[in-house]
């Protein structure tokens, strides 16, 4: 249980050593604007969702209007502005005995976003945000998701017409 658990961390750390060497490589190409050039044919990966009261989550709060509970995170474990958020369907939200919301979520989250250009902010538009269809986890089926453009086609089964009967034909 302790190797496993210790195996557990170091694999943590290594994975985000990894990731903040990306992002210390992709911030030093730069265009004339001095906005992120976002090299072609590099495949981006997504990080791990943080466990439940991690010290790098920065927020979390349920938002009624959508029945999404968002988490933010700083990856970098310092001091700053979110670098990775995720956003979960939700079941239920009740209020406890203290007055706070408890919100019941799904396993795995349906959204997730990525600062990718450093700017602190999450934009749809620019390739940092991505939706989980299956709700599945972090498997490689996540697509990148822009709610401004319209999809190619439907995210469920297409529905089939329904077939003309006899008795609603005119004759």
């Amino acid at each position: 249980m302790v190797v496993r658990c210790v195996m557990r961390r170091l694999l943590r750390r290594v994975s985000w050593g990894l990731l903040l060497l990306v992002f210390a490589v992709l911030s030093h190409e730069t265009g004339a604007s001095g906005e992120l050039l976002m090299p072609t044919g590099i495949a981006y990966s997504l990080p791990q969702e943080p466990e439940e009261f991690d010290l790098r989550e920065v927020e979390a709060y349920y938002d009624w209007r959508n029945n999404l509970f968002f988490r933010r995170f700083n990856m970098s474990g310092v001091e700053g502005p979110a670098n990775f958020m995720t956003a979960r369907r939700t079941y239920k939200v009740s209020v406890n005995q203290y007055g706070y919301e408890v919100a019941m979520t799904f396993a795995h989250p349906l959204f997730y976003w990525l600062d990718r250009n450093g700017n602190g902010e999450f934009e749809p538009g620019k390739d940092e945000m991505w939706i989980d269809v299956e709700e599945d986890g972090l498997n490689g089926n996540e697509k990148l998701y822009d709610p401004m453009r319209p999809d190619e086609g439907p995210r469920g089964p297409v529905p089939s017409p329904p077939s003309p009967s006899a008795r609603g034909r005119l004759m």
